[in-house]
């Protein structure tokens, strides 16, 4: 039988592991940003991108669906280390200006 699809049983959800992982990179690269002296900061941002990978697998593996579950840390670890690299570039821009 074509056209016949198979009913979601459930609901899509919001996706938990994404905004876990974002968010836990956005205040992590914030405080190293704050409290890290410019010249160290380089290397702690390599640490906080760990970081979140290891809070991306953490909340994937929280939510226990193994369908999509590859292209859910790739996304949320991609997502999380971009969110560190775009607050990792502010700061580095806000330290060349003057003032």
């Amino acid at each position: 039988m074509e056209g016949v699809t198979e009913p979601v049983l459930v609901p899509r959800r919001f996706p938990v592991g994404l905004a876990v992982t974002w968010a836990f990179a956005g205040v992590v690269a914030i405080a190293i940003g704050i409290f890290v002296a410019p010249a160290d900061r380089f290397g702690w941002f390599a640490v906080g991108a760990g970081a979140a990978l290891l809070v991306a697998f953490a909340a994937e593996l929280r939510l226990g669906r193994a369908e999509g579950f590859i292209s859910r840390v790739a996304a949320a670890a991609v997502g999380g280390v971009g969110i560190m690299g775009v607050v990792s570039a502010i700061f580095a821009l806000a330290a060349i200006v003057p003032g």
